[in-house]
């Protein structure tokens, strides 16, 4: 008995993956943003004797580290690391749109979940063949 795993490319593959790259590098510009101004490079940064976290502050911090895990997930494998992204790129559209931020975060919000849900119309019409099909001969 053998066992052989065929890996079937179509030029909808190709496409997905480089389109799925550039939002690999455009998430992490994000995560790398998000960073740089917690540093202190691109703004005011964040200060370790400072009083209290706002809510603003705190999402900063987290979504700065998950910005970079869904980039880097997308980068290495855009199969699986579409749905790191997926989530990631949710719960931060969700939170822009939920929380009292300033307009430009809500657009931001906005065009985030634009993307997530064309990413979910891509899974649902174009699903092309299995990338992997598992044949026991």
């Amino acid at each position: 008995m053998a066992i052989h795993l065929d890996v079937s490319q179509t030029r909808l593959h190709f496409v997905l993956q480089g389109a799925y790259r550039v939002l690999a590098v455009v998430w992490l510009v994000k995560g790398f943003w998000g960073w740089a101004s917690l540093v202190g490079a691109v703004g005011p940064g964040l200060h370790v004797f400072q009083a209290a976290f706002d809510t603003e502050m705190t999402l900063r911090v987290i979504f700065s580290v998950l910005d970079l895990v869904a980039g880097v997930a997308l980068w290495m494998s855009w199969r699986w690391g579409a749905g790191v992204w997926f989530l990631v790129a949710t719960a931060y559209g969700l939170s822009a749109l939920a929380l009292p931020t300033e307009l430009a975060v809500k657009f931001v919000g906005v065009m985030t979940l634009l993307l997530v849900t064309i990413h979910l119309l891509r899974i649902f019409f174009v699903r092309a063949q299995p990338e992997k099909r598992l044949t026991i001969v």
